[in-house]
């Protein structure tokens, strides 16, 4: 079991796809905690220096597509074939890439909250403009954006397994995400139940993100349990997929 997270963390640290996907996270990260450091309405009743560190949230949907492709890319380039021949228990393998990339994807979100958490506390300080948020309350965000990160990448494992297609896994994955569940939030008695127990409403509860713009969200604790249920239920589906699904060279 050792060797195959060891060969899957080589995997992460041997291709441009993981090296573009940190860079990419990095640069946006960087981009858009500074223009809204620099230039936001800090004079607003709306200002919340948490809406502000959770832009570190930016790392969980290319976690989330890292999972995706720590299974999808070994169906599409047809690796798959040699890797079971290697090894051939697919619970096994399932759990090698789960291990590897939700250690991959904790340390995405190290990076990107790292990043954003200097930028915005060190902007705020030299416009001096008080943060309003105590050391307790920035630990609480950072951890729980480190978490969710991991709990994202574990999460795509899961849907890549269960989909094994990776543009239909990725672009419903991300559709669903960014799109279909924001949306749905805006549905009149409904929206709110989705807001709060979505996989983002689960994942903002995780990141201690409350504010005006994320609404009523639940405790650190129970969101992460809703987000660790969501990527559980998904794993375990698409174990039992990929188990059944034939593999031909």
């Amino acid at each position: 079991m050792s060797r195959q997270i060891a060969a899957e963390l080589l995997k992460l640290r041997t291709t441009r796809t993981g090296v573009a996907l940190i860079g990419s996270v990095v640069a946006i990260v960087v981009l858009i905690s500074t223009l809204a450091t620099l230039t936001g309405d800090f004079d607003s009743d709306e200002f919340n220096t948490i809406d502000l560190l959770g832009i570190s949230g930016f790392a969980q949907p290319f976690a989330l597509v890292l999972g995706i492709l720590a299974v999808t890319t070994e169906f599409r380039h047809g690796t798959i074939t040699p890797t079971l021949i290697a090894a051939p228990s697919r619970t096994r393998l399932l759990a090698a890439k789960l291990a590897a990339h939700g250690l991959a994807g904790v340390l995405l979100g190290v990076v990107a909250v790292a990043v954003c958490s200097a930028i915005v506390l060190l902007g705020l300080s030299a416009r001096g403009i008080e943060s309003g948020v105590d050391s307790g309350d920035v630990r609480r965000v950072i951890a729980g954006q480190v978490i969710a990160a991991g709990l994202w990448a574990s999460l795509g494992v899961g849907v890549g397994a269960l989909i094994g297609n990776q543009v239909g896994a990725i672009v419903g994955a991300l559709g669903w995400t960014l799109l279909v569940e924001n949306l749905l939030t805006i549905v009149p008695g409904f929206g709110e139940q989705v807001q709060k127990y979505g996989i983002n409403g689960a994942s903002n509860g995780l990141g201690n993100l409350e504010s005006q713009n994320t609404g009523e969200v639940l405790g650190q604790v129970g969101g992460g349990l809703l987000l660790a249920a969501y990527a559980v239920a998904f794993l375990i589906a698409g174990l039992l997929v990929l188990r059944s699904r034939d593999v031909t060279s």
